[in-house]
């Protein structure tokens, strides 16, 4: 009957060791990231919305030197090509993670999607980035 104990022992330290060297899975990183950057010489607003990404034009000079997830975006009246991967996310509950910009830098949810400001207010242009966080699935 020993024998039978210490073998039932031996497995069960064997299911331990086992499960211990297997290394964990990462986390499942929840969001998609998307990042704008471009010279700003007044203010645009962007739309996001399931179907589309609308620009409208603010004041002064228009959007120079776009881009939409590290891809020339030459066209803002263009909804970039790279926007369907996006389309499909949680988007009224997207969030600005990383800001660069001398003026504002302003992401409002809406009830389709979200509208990014970008708004230039000192003489001369500047350089704007942004990487907006996007969940994957709606919260609940």
């Amino acid at each position: 009957m020993k024998s039978l104990s210490a073998v039932a022992s031996a497995l069960f330290f064997l299911v331990i060791l086992s499960s211990c060297s297997s290394a964990p899975k990462p986390p499942v990183d929840p969001y998609e990231y998307l990042t704008i950057s471009g010279t700003i010489d007044g203010s645009e607003k962007f739309i996001f919305t399931t179907e589309q990404v609308k620009w409208v034009h603010l004041h002064w000079s228009g959007p120079d030197d776009m881009t939409f997830k590290g891809k020339p975006w030459n066209n803002p009246r263009k909804t970039p090509a790279q926007w369907v991967e996006f389309a499909s996310l949680d988007l009224p509950h997207a969030t600005i993670v990383k800001r660069q910009g001398r003026d504002v830098v302003a992401l409002e949810p809406t009830t389709r999607g979200f509208i990014l400001y970008l708004a230039d207010s000192p003489n001369g242009a500047g350089h704007y980035s942004v990487t907006i966080a996007i969940p994957k699935q709606a919260k609940k």
